[in-house]
Parts: C-alpha cells; structure tokens; sequence
C-alpha cells in the first residue's frame, strides 16, 4: 500500500519506522547496560556457597537431581552473584554481556508496539527496580513472552518456535523459571486450540520441548536425569513455604494484599470484557498463574533487606508491568485504570522501605559508574577474578584441617560449601548441600542414604550455623542421628569442627523406643522421662485448623515454635519446621555447635532438656488445632549417664566442660555464701581433660546444708581426686571424708588446692562417695569454683 501513498505520506512513515528503530536501539542498550553485572568475590557463607556450588558442579559435570538437587538448574551458574576466579569465568562473562543483551533486546521488542509513554513508564521503571530482586528480570521477561509473543494473532509458526526456544533455555536457569514458563506455553496452547490453529499448537508444544532438552543435555546433563531433577525440584518447592516462610509487617501485607487484589480485578475484567475470547481465556487464566506464583515467592520469605529482599519481587513485578499490561491487553484505550497500579507501587515502596527513595539514587549512579569501568576492562577479569580468588581462598584457609584431610573426600555441615572450594578440599557433598533444604523425609533420606553408601566423605567440616533461629538437629535430622558410632571428632579450627569417617552410616533403620505419645495444645508443658542414658527423638504433628489450611494454600502456613526449659531452668525459643518435626529430629543433646556433636560422640552430652512446649507467634495462635507429640528413647546412641556441663562453665562453676559427668539426679544449681556451685549428689563422678599446661587443681566442696540441719541426717561424703594417665596408670591425688553432723568444722564450703603430678597426666576424676552403711539418701554433696591453673608454671 505504502507505494500508492503520496510522496508526504511515505517520507513521514519512513522518518517514523527510523525513530522507532533508533529507539528500540537505545532501550536495548539502556536495558542491557543496566542487566549487566560482575560476579563479586568468593565468599564461604550461605549465599556465596550455593551460588560458588553452581559453578562447581557445572564445571565437574554434576548430575541435577542425582548429585545435586537443588531448585537452581544446570544453567543457573550464570546467574551467579560470587565468581570461582578463571572457574567457568568465559561463559558466565558471555552471558552478563551477550546474553543480556538479548534479554534487553527481547524485553524491547515485546514492548514496541506499546505507545511512547508507557514503553517510557517501562523502561524506567524496569532501570530503578529490577535489581531490586533478582528473579524480577525473568519474570517480566516469561511474562511478556507468554502475553506479547505467543498468543499474538498474527504470531507465525516460526515465530512461535522462536520464542519457545528462548523459554526452553530460561527453564534450565532456575526450577521457578520453568514452572512459569510452562505456564505460558499451556495458555499459549490453549489459545491457538480455541482458535483451530493445530499447527501453531504443535509448534509451541514441540518447540518447548525441544528446548527445555536441548538446554538440559547442552549443560552436560544427562537425560536419565531430567525426570529426577523435576520431580525433587518439585518436592523441594512443595516443602518450601513451611521451612522457609518469614513475616512481614502489617504495613507491608496490607499494600501487597492491595495490590494484589487490584491486580486479581484486572485479570477479571480481561477474561470479561476482551473481544478475542480465546486471547481471554488464555491472557486471563496466564496472568492469574504468573501473579499467584510471584506473590508466594514473594511473600512467603518475606524479608526485607537494605534495597532488596524477596517482598521486593511482587511490588517491582506490578510496577514494570504495570503501563505494559493494559497497552498489550487493551491496545484501544490510551488509558486505563489499571496504569494507577504503577502510582499504587511506588507509594507502597516508600511507605515500607523509607529509605529507597533516598538511598537507590546514589546506589543506582555507582551502578552506573561501576559497570561502565568494569566494560572498558572486560579483557581482564578473568585475571582479576582469580587474583581475588586467591585473596579469598587465603582468608578462608584452615590449615590445621588441611593437613589432617590430605586427600581425603569432605563434605560440609550445615551450608558453607565455599569454605572446602575455597580451601581446595576433595569435595564429596551430599546431594543437597545445604541441608536446611533438606526439609522433608524424602530430601532427608537422599542424603543419609549418600552417607550409607561407599561414596560417603571421609570427613565432615562441621560448621554451627543455622537459618531462622531452628533448632539444633533440625536440617539433615535422620543423617545428623546416624553419624554417632560411624565419625570421630578430631578438632576445630576457626569455628569449623572436623570429623573422621569410621565406617558409613548404617543402612538398618534406626532402633526407637516409645517413651511418651500425647496430643497436647499450644503452651501445654511436657517433661520429658528422667532419661540419661540414651538420646531422645522428638515427632511432633503440628495440625492447623481449617484456617490455618487455606492461609498456607493463599498465603503461607503460619509458624510454629518449640519452647524448651533446660537443666539450669533456662528457656530458650526456636523455629520448628513442621515436615520435618513430622518425622522427628534429636531432641536431647542440643546439638548446638559441633563440640556438642564431638561430646555426643564420645558418649556424653553438654545440655538436656527438662521440658518443651509448642507456641505460635503472636496473632497467629488461632490458625493451629493441636500437636501430636512422641518422645522416643535412641538405644544406638547411649550417652551413658552423662549431663550437661556446658551451662555451668558459663555460670563460672566450671572452667571447663567435663569429658563425662555420670550423676544419679539431674543436675541442680544451688547458691552458697561462696557463689554458685552444683549439686553432685553421691554417687557421683566428673571426668576432666588436664590441660597441657596446668600444674595445680582447687575447687570449694561442702554438703548442703539442710543435709544436717532441720531434720536432716546425712551420714557423710567422701571426696576424692584422681589422675589417669594415658598408659592406664591411676591414683589417688587427694580424698577427704565430711561428716558435718558428727564434725562442725565440715559444715558450709571446704577449700582444695592441689598439685598436679609433673608427668602430664590426660585426666582427673573427681568423685563422691557414700559413708560407711552406703545410705546416699541425704548426701547433698556439691562443688564449686572448680579451676585448673598454670601459675605454678615455670
């Protein structure tokens, strides 16, 4: 038509068809300027690990959903945020330049059609929020694909493919990224069925198809593993919003509900009053799927870090689609009401962050600065990246645990993997390396069944760390328990405990004996059995009431927690996962750090729990029915009768913990003229490691008085010291016998200070003991101030 148009007519097109091309250009490079990014140093914490383990596993040839399983696909290395030095240095620098560059020139595209202001409104609203939350930029890309690419009437079979191919990569990034993008490939499917169009339905179908398996074999996966990795990302997924959800302020869930159901009335009014309905249906049923699945992920981790967190992800979501949407869905109108939402936003972000207004200008220009220096040396990187590897890797080094490995297979407890790749370990990780993921029976059993097998590691690098205050024992429970009898502790070094394989974990269940069963409500006390000689695990069914269901299924499941009373009458509160309390975990020892493993280990433990409870939060107690709660003895890891230690050092009774503390009652701190001490009724006897440097021994001892006093009748107590030397050899250092009824001058508190033989012994036993007819029944005995000391050092 345009060559039967007059002369005018054609030069205003043609300057048109310029200036649209110049500005597709522009947003392109604008776009891409601004996706760009650098990984930045190694780091061995939580996100650096997992993040450091993606490249790894690339790089070694992993297997997604056998080696690892994880909701990050075998493409998802390149997103990383931390970078190995020259590891995988090629692709991922590929990827931030050449690659987002073609996610900038694809988001420019879907929008071209758009008028002037909203691709405006768009494009700066994805420049000041994207970066905001990291799976922002892929959402609005699967989005606009599904909305402006393959649905579109006039779309070409070959176009479709075309789009479809790029969805089938995107899928390989991240599990989440896949969920949506079939979503968009069944609306878009669904569409073209409404319209008769079997050809384009074929196309979309085969052309995903295609692409997600190209993707998935193109990083060196196998297609036996496909499958797996789906159905545990899946699993992975499913346990998500009970392990990991967070609250956020009531400021913030009233502007996200808000905008949520604007955007729910949006979505309404497209499947209503849109002429083309199978473009409805499908934009409609797409947009309401898309909406749901970022407002879970969104808000069910609902932190809220300095320009950044989860919650991010719904707001800057509505606001860069916001001035899209309705040009895409309602290309008639110039203006609709739904463009208020990008207004609704922006208000809802500076009344729930304050700050970002005044921060991200400064942020965003340093941004600027930073990418534009770092293009000018892109030839370089790679070298920088491994020079601040090094640096890394020397201020993460443990030299002492090195040594001990050698060449010996490692893995890491809890999640700081970066810590073995950073010291250059045998990595052996089980398949979920991070094992607060490891949040349901069947992502447990994965991983114990990896420590029964000849692949487990040779040693574990336990680190104390653990997500949202749960408690000890928790993540990874069932391998946790199976580890006493099968790995020794060696030592520590900067925080991390190392443990040495004796043989792999028993494939036999583990033996449990019922102590207790009892369905109690939230705030209902339970002691637990004067048991101490044996762990005990807890199951603990949190049922929630019908409101508590359709909150987890709308919303997120509301928390839960346990409450414990220790020996020293301590309470503590920690975050309970409800899948895996289901099944159980090690209540007693608290294994909160790796010398509590070494102690449990060796047969003893540093802390018991008198009683717990389940409590909620406040305002969210009415979504709970009840728990359903079982106490099991575990007869395969004795403890013989030790008790926990580690409080009194902490109360300054102790110096030190013992090796073993076997008591017939548990232990009781009591307040003397002195200070404090502890109630080591007779029979009794602590077991402590003499340190090298030690040459003299003193305590207080005494008998409790009410022991002979006000009715009381105690027949005496007998202290003694010995030493025991590694060869076997024992003697007596001290012994002293008080008999306060008989004798005054053995009431109150008695004071020992004692030598200790020069030959170095390994250890001293100090002991109490019963009078001549046995009758321990009133031997209130007790000690305090117990010191090893190396002043007589020469």
């Amino acid at each position: 038509m345009d060559a039967f148009a007059s002369p005018s007519l054609r030069t205003e097109t043609s300057r048109f068809g310029r200036f649209r091309l110049v500005e597709t250009i522009a947003v392109t490079l604008a776009l891409g300027f601004s996706l760009f990014s650098v990984p930045g140093p190694p780091d061995a914490q939580l996100d650096g690990s997992w993040q450091e383990m993606l490249i790894h596993a690339h790089a070694h040839g992993m297997q997604f959903g056998r080696d690892l399983i994880f909701t990050w696909g075998p493409w998802g290395f390149l997103c990383s945020l931390f970078h190995l030095g020259e590891l995988d240095a090629a692709p991922i620098l590929i990827w931030q330049v050449a690659g987002q560059l073609a996610i900038a020139l694809a988001l420019a595209s879907l929008t071209r059609s758009l008028v002037l202001w909203r691709r405006i409104a768009f494009v700066a609203a994805f420049l000041a929020f994207h970066w905001l939350f990291q799976d922002t930029v892929y959402f609005v890309l699967v989005t606009l694909i599904g909305l402006a690419a393959l649905i579109k009437r006039d779309a070409s079979p070959g176009r479709l493919i075309a789009w479809t191919l790029a969805l089938g990569f995107l899928a390989q990034f991240k599990f989440t990224y896949l969920v949506m993008s079939s979503g968009a490939v069944l609306a878009a499917m669904a569409c073209w069925a409404g319209r008769g169009s079997s050809k384009r339905v074929l196309a979309i179908a085969v052309g995903y198809a295609f692409a997600v398996v190209a993707a998935w074999m193109a990083a060196g996966q196998n297609l036996d593993n496909l499958y797996p990795y789906l159905r545990r990302s899946l699993e992975i997924s499913s346990g998500y919003g009970e392990a990991m959800g967070l609250n956020e302020s009531w400021t913030l869930f009233l502007w996200g509900s808000g905008i949520a159901l604007l955007s729910l009335l949006f979505i309404w009014r497209v499947w209503r009053t849109v002429p083309d309905r199978p473009f409805a249906f499908a934009a409609a049923g797409f947009l309401a799927f898309s909406l749901f699945l970022v407002w879970k992920e969104s808000f069910i981790r609902a932190d809220l870090v300095p320009l950044g967190g989860h919650v991010f992800g719904f707001f800057s979501y509505v606001l860069i689609l916001g001035p899209v949407l309705p040009g895409l869905l309602f290309p008639g109108r110039q203006w609709h009401w739904f463009d208020g939402s990008f207004f609704l936003c922006l208000l809802a972000v500076a009344c729930f962050d304050r700050d970002y207004y005044r921060k991200a200008p400064r942020v965003e220009w340093e941004r600027i600065y930073g990418k534009a220096h770092t293009l000018s040396r892109l030839g370089a990187l790679p070298e920088e990246w491994e020079n601040s590897y090094e640096d890394a890797c020397r201020g993460a080094a443990l030299p002492a645990v090195r040594a001990a490995v050698g060449l010996g297979t490692v893995d890491v407890y809890n999640f700081n993997t970066g810590a073995a790749l950073l010291n250059g370990f045998n990595l052996a990780s089980r398949p979920i390396f991070q094992s607060y993921s490891a949040y349901t029976a069947g992502l447990e059993g994965w991983n114990l069944r990896f420590y029964q097998s000849e692949d487990a590691p040779d040693f574990i690098l336990w680190n104390d760390g653990r997500v949202d205050n749960r408690y000890p024992g928790q993540d990874d429970a069932m391998l946790v328990a199976g580890l006493p009898g099968h790995y020794e502790p060696l030592f520590a070094e900067r925080g991390y405990w190392l443990f040495r394989k004796k043989s792999p974990l028993s494939s036999a269940p583990m033996e449990r004996r019922l102590l207790l069963d009892r369905r109690v409500r939230l705030s209902e006390e339970i002691d637990l059995p004067p048991q101490y000689d044996q762990a005990i695990w807890l199951q603990a069914a949190a049922v929630p009431n019908n409101l508590g269901r359709l909150r987890a299924l709308l919303y997120k499941a509301a928390l839960i927690n346990l409450a414990t009373t220790d020996d020293m009458g301590r309470r503590s509160v920690w975050r309970l996962v409800p899948e895996v309390a289901n099944d159980g975990f090690m209540l007693v020892p608290t294994l909160a750090g790796g010398e509590d493993l070494a102690s449990l280990m060796r047969g003893t433990v540093q802390t018991w729990v008198r009683s717990i409870h389940f409590e909620a939060p406040a305002g969210e107690e009415e979504f709970w029915s009840h728990v359903d709660v079982r106490l099991f003895s575990l007869p395969g890891i004795p403890i013989g009768s030790g008790a926990p230690t580690g409080s009194l050092v902490n109360l300054g009774i102790f110096d030190r913990r013992t090796l073993s503390l076997k008591t017939p009652s548990p232990l009781e701190v009591i307040e003397v003229p002195e200070g404090r001490a502890v109630l080591l009724h007779a029979v009794s006897e602590a077991v402590f490691g003499i340190p090298a440097e030690a040459r003299t021994f003193s305590c207080g001892f005494g008998i409790r008085e009410g022991a002979y006093s006000g009715g009381g009748h105690t027949e005496g107590v007998a202290f003694s010291v010995d030493a025991v030397w590694t060869s076997g050899r024992r003697q007596r250092l001290w012994g002293r016998y008080l008999d306060p009824v008989a004798r005054s001058g053995d009431r109150g508190t008695q004071h020992l200070d004692l030598e200790l033989p020069r030959d170095q012994p390994d250890r001293l036993i100090l002991h109490t003991g019963t009078g001549p007819r046995n009758d321990s029944r009133w031997d209130w005995s007790y000690v305090s101030q117990l010191r090893f000391d190396s002043s007589g050092n020469q």
